[in-house]
């Protein structure tokens, strides 16, 4: 589909951070400059000897990470560029931090993790503000030998300023857009109309741990979109997000990502029991459940074991609904779910996921409505070095909510084209659209 809603600062990579943890104190690094047309052939060689993948790295260079100076910059946007050398541990992620106060860069592009020992990075911020002056550094996310954990080392801080907009009138002022609303830029976003652009309508602090959540109030009052944040080594990482609707007392789609170094499988179990999403109202959620019928998840369980902050929110009444137990919701639905698991790509690949309902035979049960069928769209997105995706696969599969004894999976498979006919939803709304037409229009297994 064509239609899109770009959010604010459109944000690229797996890490669409709003207010991370402090970092880690960076390691001395060059202030910031004009990138050379050309790096120089005559880097220090240190480090290049034979203890490339050693276990003890003691004797290596430091790493090395420079912020370069902005480029491309007009009203409403710049290109920024950063590079690093002497990685020898492993690398998880890459990217920039940016905002409009160099005390408060809260703002995070994550590149995904790379094999590069070193490489040069770039990444382009839309949606800014004509004349207003931006902060920004350039950041990797690696190994820590001593320590055993993964750090942040940054490079200096570097500035720009949007060109004035000449006659174009000036944002009234208001909330950053940064305060949650990035999340709402993320690839697998499908497109939302919401009554305030510029910021969430609400947030607070999750069940457990101590991250937030945001709410944002749809065109729609019987509808709103509820986004699920947790943190991981310093950093926020964001879990899930939802289209909750008043009368369904359930999420019409949930969208969240599947990527092996983001969200580890560190097997931390079930974590808590089924309780309220603090970021609905009560009004709006319903935990019943009947005889035949499990709480069926849309994020699974077992897609969020990286810990138990993260496992404890797919245990939201926001992110289940009634569905038939015996061979659907432990048949086929599981092995779909599985297959999920199994495939989900680490690297410069990323799976966008959409789980969704449809209400088409107006069931209910006392009075609860019931889903006529459950969906599922996939998309996997590859992307280059530098961050620019390069390429996407996608497909989609559905199943009435019934018993579906002996069926493979794979049966249920058809286009995520075909999902939105019949949702009324624009899926991945954020995926440019030379990837996203091919993907959505294929009913071709993606592994």
């Amino acid at each position: 589909m064509k239609f899109r809603y770009i959010i604010s600062a459109a944000l690229i990579g797996i890490l669409c951070s709003c207010t991370p943890a402090p970092q880690p104190q960076p390691q001395e690094s060059e202030k910031p400059q004009e990138k050379p047309d050309e790096k120089p052939d005559d880097k220090p060689d240190e480090g290049a000897g034979d203890n490339t993948g050693d276990d003890n790295t003691q004797d290596d260079p430091e790493v090395d990470v420079i912020t370069w100076d902005a480029t491309n910059v007009s009203t409403t946007s710049a290109l920024l560029s950063g590079s690093y050398e002497h990685v020898t541990t492993e690398l998880r992620d890459h990217g920039f931090y940016w905002g409009t106060s160099e005390e408060s860069m809260t703002g995070q592009i994550g590149l995904n993790s790379s094999t590069a020992k070193a490489a040069d990075f770039e990444a382009t911020l839309t949606g800014l503000e004509p004349g207003t002056t931006y902060y920004f550094k350039a950041y990797v996310t690696v190994w820590d030998q001593e320590s055993q954990s993964f750090i942040d080392i940054e490079g200096a801080v570097s500035s720009f300023t949007t060109k004035s907009g000449g006659d174009t009138p000036p944002t009234p002022p208001g909330p950053e857009p940064e305060g949650g609303l990035q999340y709402l830029g993320c690839y697998e976003m499908p497109a939302i109309s919401l009554q305030d652009k510029n910021a969430a309508s609400d947030s607070g602090t999750e069940r457990v741990g101590s991250s937030k959540w945001y709410n944002y109030l749809t065109t729609d009052s019987g509808q709103m979109v509820v986004t699920h944040t947790y943190k991981d080594g310093g950093k926020v990482i964001r879990n899930w997000t939802a289209l909750v609707d008043k009368t369904k007392k359930a999420s019409l789609w949930n969208a969240f990502v599947m990527h092996d170094d983001v969200y580890p499988d560190n097997n931390v179990g079930r974590y808590g029991s089924w309780k309220e999403d603090p970021g609905i109202p009560s009004e709006w959620q319903s935990c019943f459940s009947s005889s035949g019928f499990s709480r069926g998840h849309q994020v699974a369980s077992n897609y969020r074991q990286a810990s138990t902050e993260a496992n404890s929110q797919t245990f939201y009444y926001t992110n289940q609904a009634l569905q038939y137990q015996n061979s659907f919701n432990d048949g086929v639905w599981n092995n779909l779910e599985n297959a999920v698991v199994a495939n989900a790509p680490s690297g410069r690949d990323t799976l966008y996921v959409v789980v969704g309902l449809l209400y088409e035979d107006g069931k209910t049960i006392s009075g609860v409505p019931c889903p006529s069928h459950f969906y599922k769209c996939l998309m996997k997105c590859s992307f280059s070095a530098s961050g620019e995706m390069t390429g996407a696969k996608g497909c989609a599969y559905i199943y009435t909510n019934e018993p579906h004894s002996g069926m493979s999976y794979s049966q249920g498979i058809t286009t995520i084209d075909a999902m939105e006919q019949r949702s009324g939803f624009d899926f991945y709304a954020n995926v440019p659209a030379q990837f996203q037409d091919a993907a959505e229009s294929s009913s071709s297994p993606i592994w």
